[in-house]
């Protein structure tokens, strides 16, 4: 018999590596097939699938053959440019490449947030760049809605940080008109008033500490008079030579420290930008179509074309406004489950009727 070709020492017989090689396929076939994210072989000169596993085709909502039939820009129209220059130059450049700023376009529509990272398959000995990779996308949905529910959040803290700066505002004035009066007349009124305006702060700052903990922005609802609290608030703001007048009453659900915040702004409103002798009417309505109470004024009012922004946050038409009472309004007022609008009073001011229905 002739002799045999010696093999290395080592080295595996044919059919042994032929057999290690079927493994290792096998168990690429079974990642690739069982894998929890969509795995897609994609031809780089032609932009075509060559393979997508089933995940693939559960997270785009086509059948293996459909995608197999399709483009990587039809599944990214909106990203296709920026994947190439950015994503896809990666790959061949570098050998691998990532991006979390993909979106997926399903069968039915949909828009799907994802992440993709890929890698170039193996090159030929006479390629100098690869002809295709593999593309790993996974679904970050939650991750984008938790995200989004963060900046929510910060948002709202924001503006909380912004009702306790604005809205501390009155109360410490009060405090500061009546000490200065303390010390020249030593009226004991003074003194009680001061403290009465220092627990109205404290009061806020521990409400508001726990709505900003609980994200509510209203409390505990209970029945107001409507010309009790706002003859109570017009005297905390100390709005003197300014007048109210209070038209009609009624009853109202609602809770009383935001309620109060709410006068409180419409009052320092219509004195801000109607002048010290500025008169307030407030009173009730009743309407086939609405109920509720307003707050006007006799002063100079708001432009039409202006009316519409009044209640956006940081809007004002004062050097030294800082934007937040009526965006403060209209937050209380939407808490509330009830609706705002502006218009011109009839005397020539402005009106804010507050729809409790």
């Amino acid at each position: 018999m002739p002799n045999e070709p010696e093999r290395e020492r080592g080295t595996p017989p044919e059919s042994e590596r032929e057999e290690q090689v079927s493994s290792v396929e096998e168990r690429y076939r079974k990642i690739f097939e069982h894998n929890n994210d969509a795995v897609m072989i994609v031809d780089l000169e032609g932009e075509e699938f060559v393979d997508v596993n089933p995940k693939a085709c559960q997270l785009l909502g086509y059948s293996r053959s459909e995608l197999l039939a399709m483009h990587p820009e039809e599944i990214h129209p909106d990203d296709i440019d920026r994947i190439r220059d950015e994503f896809i130059s990666q790959v061949t450049e570098e050998g691998t490449g990532f991006t979390d700023e993909l979106t997926c376009l399903t069968k039915t529509g949909s828009v799907i947030p994802t992440e993709i990272s890929g890698a170039a398959l193996d090159l030929s000995d006479d390629e100098t760049k690869p002809s295709q990779m593999v593309a790993m996308l996974r679904d970050i949905s939650d991750r984008v809605e938790h995200r989004r529910e963060l900046q929510e959040k910060i948002e709202r803290l924001d503006q909380f940080a912004s009702i306790v700066s604005h809205d501390l505002k009155n109360p410490l004035s009060v405090i500061t008109g009546h000490a200065t009066l303390a010390r020249e007349t030593g009226n004991r009124e003074h003194f009680e008033a001061i403290e009465d305006a220092a627990e109205r702060m404290d009061e806020m700052l521990s409400d508001l500490l726990m709505l900003t903990r609980e994200g509510n922005l209203v409390g505990d609802r209970t029945t107001i008079e409507l010309e009790t609290l706002a003859r109570k608030v017009w005297l905390e703001c100390n709005l003197e030579p300014a007048t109210l007048d209070i038209e009609s009453s009624t009853s109202i659900r609602a809770d009383r420290d935001r309620l109060h915040e709410l006068f409180a702004n419409l009052f320092e409103n219509a004195s801000t930008h109607g002048g010290q002798s500025v008169t307030v009417r407030v009173g009730a309505f009743d309407t086939e179509q609405n109920e509720g109470f307003y707050i006007e004024d006799d002063g100079d009012g708001i432009p039409v074309d202006e009316q519409e922004n009044v209640f956006d946050w940081g809007h004002t038409t004062t050097r030294d406004g800082t934007g937040f009472g009526l965006a403060i309004v209209a937050e209380i007022v939407d808490a509330h489950g009830w609706s705002i609008g502006v218009c011109d009073s009839e005397s020539g001011g402005v009106r804010f009727e507050i729809c409790l229905t």
